[in-house]
């Protein structure tokens, strides 16, 4: 009897039990087909089909599950395996993100971050890691292109949006706008051939959000597009590593759980050796950067978390290029920067309260060929903020704010003039910038509308300013969506603009009007098209009318070093852009976006007009992605411009340049640049390697950005105006995850 008792109990034991799963991206919701589901130690393995569904026969027991597919993080699913059917949910996140144990399901893919904004666009995980580029991994050329966004200089992270330029965008990380997050050389003259890349690495980001005009002011002090990094949190479910090297860089990220899951760490390296690229480009140029970034969160209780993120790096050019008179051009320029975030939040029933603080430093300094320090400065930021957002009801939802910002900066710099080094500025400056801003949203199902205004006070300038907005969206038949907004977009003055020896004789904050309307329409559930027109008037933006050389009554005037800013400006700006995406989980992804814009200034000093630097009529970006297995995935990018004008007085006659009385009326030629990428994967259990291949201007493009020229003051032609820039490059790299 007792051996018929074990022996009905063994084959019981053996009978294995049927698990029913369906994988789905962690975001959205949608089912993930091709997916590869492995059971350690069981032998088992099967792969999704088109519903993401998936059948396995295991014994009983606790058994390791994991789950690979190119594009997505591996995952580790651990399961109890009992005499019953076991159904299973398992959610992947994009990219380099760690397991979630909830799914995101929004109302569709395209929803929208910010309701009533009529162009704004989303790169999540997935996106970022194909689009970066392995020659610098850096996630602000993944933004290039998106639709709308003018990048014409491959070794610049640096952008334009609708003409605006870099410096007047608002880039924000973690809550909090922050200017120093690009290795790069400072202080040297402007259109210097310099190169830069994105301190951040994109093995962290949670994702990135471009809103091009028309947006809340939760931050202010900007008159262009709005760019926020979001860093994700590290594992909460085990210890991750990943090691990625490429043929430009090397980085890790390590990870895993604090206190029981009721937090996470994570940090990240990098180590750039980008000048074996650049050396083949100009040998006389070296380019190399090391960063660093970390971030911790902790559950205090259920409804209170604490977050602390660090992000730190330093970056070094060397050009080996003499000037012509063998004193003036920068040997050597360093540039370091450290930005550590502090957060609390607090969540209860009717709303969600945060407050931040924020300590910055940068510092750089630039030396001449003769080991003389033509540049050095740095800047000091410390800040705070606080922000609650109270829901009132079903429709009504209340968000305010509230900053202190304290700035202390420090710039000198010198040049050679007539063989002797004359000082161009020095000085010291501190200021505190305060803001608050007040915003309600009111929803109903056929009208969401957004009011809110914003003030801020400088000390550096004692100026105030009030920048109203308002945003609506209005559902429509067929699946169209309209979308609209406007707002008063103020910024003040820099320290070089209010202070020392270039500062203007008056200043005031700069001003834009922006307006925007857009429409929209959903393609069933994974396409859309979308048309905007939007416009900006702008006043009293800064110029260096006499630092540009020209002709003037047909005799050369030479531009100064020493010129001041004058705050003489006035400009518009307007186009349209059209947009054509698709998100799917399988065929083919990606956008098609075509944009039309105008650019132009008046000097209401002088009468002259002429086109904005950043002035690009014609901007075509193509991004496409195509996963054909759960180990091989293919994508591509394109990017086509008309390009923008060389800066300063040129004219072109017979193909030659030359001086000119009048500004920004050669343009440089039409720019072009299109990049392949493969990934292909390989599974041992709870390991992971995905090979990469990278194909740089796969045509083999000769794309030139300008270079300040030199000049023959006889015949008044100039001379190496423009300067090549990458060719066909290839590059492979590897990522180790485990």
């Amino acid at each position: 009897m007792l051996t018929s008792v074990l022996l009905l109990a063994v084959l019981l034991q053996a009978e294995p039990t049927r698990i029913h799963g369906r994988v789905v991206d962690a975001a959205t919701g949608a089912p993930l087909p091709r997916v590869l589901i492995t059971v350690k130690d069981a032998g088992s393995s099967t792969l999704t089909d088109d519903d993401g569904r998936f059948t396995l026969d295991l014994q009983r027991g606790r058994r390791t599950v994991f789950v690979s597919v190119v594009g997505y993080a591996l995952t580790r699913r651990e399961i109890d395996v009992a005499a019953n059917a076991l159904t299973l949910t398992i959610p992947l996140t994009e990219g380099t993100g760690t397991y979630a144990e909830t799914v995101n399901v929004p109302a569709d893919r395209f929803s929208p971050a910010e309701a009533g904004v009529a162009a704004q666009n989303l790169l999540r995980s997935a996106e970022l890691q194909n689009l970066r580029g392995v020659l610098a991994d850096d996630p602000l050329r993944a933004v290039q292109v998106l639709p709308g966004v003018v990048a014409g200089d491959d070794l610049r992270s640096e952008f334009s949006v609708r003409g605006s330029p870099f410096s007047s965008m608002n880039m924000t990380v973690e809550g909090f706008a922050t200017p120093y997050v690009v290795h790069t050389v400072r202080s040297i003259e402007d259109y210097s051939g310099s190169g830069s890349v994105s301190m951040i690495n994109s093995d962290i980001l949670q994702d990135v959000a471009l809103l091009s005009g028309g947006y809340p002011q939760r931050y202010g002090n900007r008159t262009g597009a709005e760019i926020d990094f979001r860093l994700r949190e590290g594992s909460r479910d085990r210890t991750h590593a990943r090691l990625a090297v490429s043929g430009t860089n090397a980085s890790t990220v390590l990870e895993g759980p604090l206190g029981g899951r009721r937090g996470s760490w994570l940090v990240s390296a990098r180590q750039s050796y980008l000048d074996l690229i650049v050396r083949q480009i100009d040998d006389g140029v070296q380019f190399g950067f090391t960063d660093t970034q970390a971030k911790v969160a902790f559950d205090v209780t259920p409804s209170q978390r604490v977050d602390v993120a660090l992000i730190a790096g330093r970056s070094s050019l060397e050009e080996r290029q003499d000037g012509e008179d063998g004193q003036d051009e920068v040997f050597m320029g360093r540039n370091g920067s450290a930005i550590a975030i502090a957060g609390w939040r607090l969540t209860r029933p009717g709303g969600v309260f945060n407050f931040r603080t924020m300590a910055s430093l940068n510092g750089f300094s630039n030396t001449a060929s003769d080991q003389v320090r033509i540049d050095e400065g740095h800047d000091k930021v410390a800040a705070a903020r606080l922000d609650a957002v109270v829901s009132e009801g079903a429709g009504i939802h209340l968000e305010a704010g509230a900053d202190v910002e304290r700035t202390v900066e420090r710039r000198a710099r010198q040049r050679s003039i007539g063989g002797r080094y004359r000082t161009i500025n020095d000085f010291d400056g501190t200021a505190t910038k305060a803001g608050a801003y007040a915003q309600v949203r009111l929803n109903t199902p056929w009208l969401t509308v957004v009011p809110g205004v914003r003030a801020d006070h400088s000390t550096l300038t004692e100026d105030t300013t009030v920048s109203p907005w308002l945003q609506a969206e209005v559902p429509l038949p067929a699946a169209l969506t309209l979308r609209g907004g406007a707002g008063i977009y103020q910024q003040f003055p820099g320290f070089e603009q209010v202070i020392g020896a270039l500062a203007a004789s008056s200043t005031r904050p700069q001003r834009a009007a922006q307006f925007d309307v857009g429409i929209e329409q959903r393609l069933g559930a994974t396409m859309r098209w979308q048309v905007t027109l939007y416009g900006r008037e702008e006043s009293a933006f800064f110029r260096r009318p006499d630092a540009d050389t020209r002709l003037v009554n047909d005799r050369v005037v030479f531009g100064s070093r020493s010129a001041r800013f004058s705050q003489t400006l006035d400009g518009f700006a307007r186009g349209v852009e059209v947009l054509l995406q698709r998100k799917a989980s399988t065929g083919l992804s990606g956008w098609a976006s075509y944009a039309y814009g105008r650019n132009r200034y008046t000097d209401t000093s002088t009468n002259e007009s002429f086109d904005g630097d950043f002035d690009q009529r014609h901007t075509l970006n193509l991004y496409g992605f195509f996963r054909k297995s759960e180990r091989v995935s293919f994508s591509g990018k394109a990017r086509v411009g008309s390009n923008v004008p060389a800066p300063g007085y040129y004219r072109e006659a017979d193909g030659l340049v030359y001086l000119s009385s009048r500004r920004n009326e050669v343009r440089l030629p039409v720019y072009s640049r299109v990049d392949f990428r493969a990934n292909r994967t390989f599974n041992w259990s709870r390991r992971r390697m995905t090979m990469f291949v990278e194909i740089m201007n796969a045509l083999n493009r000769d794309n030139v950005r300008f270079n300040p020229p030199g000049l023959n003051t006889q015949t008044r032609q100039v001379r190496n105006i423009y300067e090549r820039m990458i060719p066909i490059i290839p590059s492979l790299g590897v990522l180790f995850e485990m």
